[in-house]
């Protein structure tokens, strides 16, 4: 289907947020939690979609600081975001939303052994939580996080890392994401990347190598 994947990858490392799982009801659920208990105006799914890609502490910044007390640090509101969605992660009540297309696409890598690794901005113990059910479409060579790397996307940091621990060459790996973030982050390591259109955050530019709509389209027929 495409011939530059005509090869395939050694690994495929994907981001996690509006790559994989649809998550942007439970972000917005737990921003809302915090506005409500101020007795502010709740934001929409859409609103906070815009803000998703560059961690959750970037994501307080730009949509909380307007509930901020004037004697209030910012660490205050990052941290009650992080327990209300560590609540709602450990739900698994609540539906993990895989994206359409992306189950048969992680099969197919199964199948061929292809290793797969995740690599996401979000906060360790929010991830922690919900790797159980991550774990079902597994198993996940490597899963790093902005605190495992000490930096977040888009600082190849972490990618080389997980490069590093699959003994993969740049060249012979797939970085697959949703955001000019997941972009970026693949072309300072030297990484193709592939983008899943409708995601969160800010699409481009970057550009990544390849648009599609649902991940099973990586698969050759």
């Amino acid at each position: 289907m495409m011939e530059w994947m005509a090869v395939p990858p050694h690994c495929v490392i994907f981001d996690l947020d509006g790559t994989l799982i649809d998550s942007i009801g439970d972000i917005t659920d737990s921003v809302n939690a915090i506005r409500t208990q101020r007795g502010a105006e709740p934001c929409s799914r859409e609103y906070v979609r815009g803000a998703v890609g560059h961690g959750a502490r970037v994501l307080c910044d730009k949509i909380l600081s307007d509930i901020l007390q004037p004697d209030e640090s910012m660490e205050v509101l990052f941290q009650q975001f992080r327990a209300h969605y560590c609540e709602i992660a450990r739900d698994h009540s609540r539906d993990i939303g895989w994206l359409p297309g992306t189950i048969e696409f992680l099969d197919h890598l199964r199948k061929n052994n292809i290793p797969m690794a995740i690599l996401t901005n979000k906060p360790r113990s929010v991830t922690d939580q919900l790797m159980p059910r991550l774990d079902l479409q597994g198993p996940w060579q490597s899963v790093i996080c902005p605190e495992d790397a000490q930096i977040p996307k888009p600082d190849p940091a972490g990618l080389l890392s997980i490069l590093h621990s699959l003994n993969c060459k740049a060249e012979n790996a797939i970085m697959v994401g949703d955001s000019a973030v997941d972009f970026a982050t693949g072309i300072a390591a030297g990484v193709r990347t592939v983008g899943r259109r409708g995601g969160y955050g800010t699409a481009s530019p970057p550009e990544p190598d390849v648009w599609v709509d649902q991940l099973v389209e990586l698969i050759q027929h």
